[in-house]
């Protein structure tokens, strides 16, 4: 069985209000037989920093790493003890040689997006109508897959949830294709759920290669990239 652990980085609203142009959902696949891989590379990682001082109540993620310097939570010792990018660079190679995780990525520009019913659609419809644009092709590709997705966000909405939406469309493919698939979905908390800390730092790379930020991030890993879907962008 393939673990797939999903992600995403920007915000899907089309609201007025939304600051983000941009947005991205990446897929981090591992055969489950290698699991432990990735549990160790960011077990290691985040005990290290914890050793010099990281705040408990602060999540290690890209975000928090990239903006660290500024960051008034963490103590002025851990700032002058890492940068920040640096670990980031750390963490991306580490997962990278330890288990060679296949990355699939879809990227919308929100603004050039003119389908009034995606755009009026309620928060998560959007989401679940991306996610599955990706999700599609993989399900084919790895036949018996688990899906692994954090549940904050998904369920904004009170039209079809995250997880029916897609094991419906995953079932319709089933029926359709006569393709002998077997899925299933896992929303655990991504605080305690490595895999999801681990895919976060992939999504953050490609969002902001996208967004023309930089590809200091994105080209330690662009090898492992299998489907790489731009909207608009």
């Amino acid at each position: 069985m393939y673990l797939i652990f999903m992600d995403e980085s920007g915000d899907i609203s089309f609201s007025p209000d939304s600051d983000s142009k941009y947005f991205t959902i990446t897929c981090l696949t591992i055969d489950e037989a290698i699991k432990n891989k990735i549990k160790h590379a960011m077990r290691h990682k985040k005990k290290k920093l914890y050793k010099l001082g990281w705040p408990r109540n602060v999540e290690i993620k890209a975000t928090n790493l990239h903006g660290m310097k500024h960051d008034w939570r963490i103590r002025q010792d851990v700032k002058d003890a890492i940068n920040g990018d640096d670990y980031i660079v750390k963490i991306l190679e580490s997962i990278k040689y330890s288990c060679q995780p296949r990355i699939d990525h879809i990227t919308i520009n929100k603004d050039r997006i003119r389908r009034a019913s995606l755009r009026r659609a309620e928060y998560g419809i959007a989401y679940n109508y991306f996610s599955w644009e990706l999700l599609r092709p993989m399900l084919i590709d790895f036949k018996n897959c688990k899906l692994i997705v954090d549940p904050k966000n998904k369920e904004r909405h009170s039209k079809r949830h995250f997880e029916g939406y897609i094991e419906t469309e995953a079932l319709k493919l089933m029926m359709g294709s006569r393709l002998a698939i077997s899925f299933g979905i896992e929303q655990p908390d991504s605080h305690t759920n490595l895999g999801l800390q681990a895919v976060d730092f992939f999504s953050w790379s490609i969002n902001r290669y996208v967004t023309g930020k930089g590809s200091q991030f994105y080209n330690i890993f662009k090898d492992l990239i299998v489907i790489g879907r731009r909207w608009y962008c």
